[in-house]
């Protein structure tokens, strides 16, 4: 069970308008890698580009990645750094942080919040975009793309994301580098549910030469990604 943090009237009319701002500072500054809580954005675009970059481009490799308990886990002292960065005017950040620590109540007993963004806040989904932003995508696309010899792409949909890559040892450092980039900012990969796919055009081909089975699939916002 997740705790709610369900606000007044008053303040709904604070948050969408919080959300709102945020939009205009962030959208031009967001990749084109994410789908998720975006004007003109969706699950189904996020799908089909997928299916697209494991089929026709230069996929081999997939790291299946899953954050254990991401809006429970979200640092305010992090996000509040992210946003200074990018918003000047004190008091509108001073709103937001009064957002974050609004508390639950949970059997009539008042509960704080130390981490994490309200679920059931209206700028909760653009907040947690921000995060995984500075966290994950901007990351991927100055850092990991530059270092990597072989093609490698990001798709997301807030915090559900698929890495693909054309070289297995490339797809391999990645992994290891991610848990300690998360970990690093607060959050923490499910290990159960992270690993590293062999999958693509030539997934089947090869797999079958070496003498393996079929290729896995993958699920990604409740739709299995087909083998090619």
């Amino acid at each position: 069970m997740r705790p709610l943090g369900i606000s007044c009237y008053e303040d709904k009319l604070v948050e969408n308008a919080v959300a709102q701002i945020l939009e205009q500072i962030y959208e031009p500054k967001f990749y084109n890698e994410s789908f998720g809580f975006r004007p003109n954005r969706n699950c189904h675009q996020a799908v089909r580009e997928i299916i697209e970059m494991v089929q026709y481009r230069k996929t081999n490799y997939v790291v299946e990645a899953d954050i254990r308990s991401f809006f429970d886990n979200v640092d305010h002292e992090w996000l509040m750094k992210m946003l200074s960065h990018d918003i000047a005017d004190r008091k509108f950040l001073e709103i937001i942080e009064k957002l974050l620590k609004a508390g639950i109540m949970e059997n009539g007993k008042y509960l704080n919040s130390e981490r994490g963004t309200p679920q059931g806040n209206g700028a909760s989904p653009i907040l947690a975009n921000i995060y995984m932003h500075y966290v994950l995508d901007n990351w991927f696309a100055v850092i990991v793309k530059r270092q990597c010899k072989g093609e490698c792409y990001l798709i997301r949909y807030c915090d559900d994301f698929v890495c693909c890559f054309q070289n297995r040892n490339e797809a391999e450092v990645f992994r290891k580098r991610l848990e300690e980039r998360f970990r690093k900012y607060g959050l923490e990969l499910a290990e159960e549910k992270t690993k590293i796919l062999e999958f693509g055009r030539f997934a089947r081909q090869n797999r079958k030469t070496r003498g393996e089975g079929k290729p896995e699939t993958f699920d990604f916002l409740g739709f299995t990604i087909p083998r090619k």
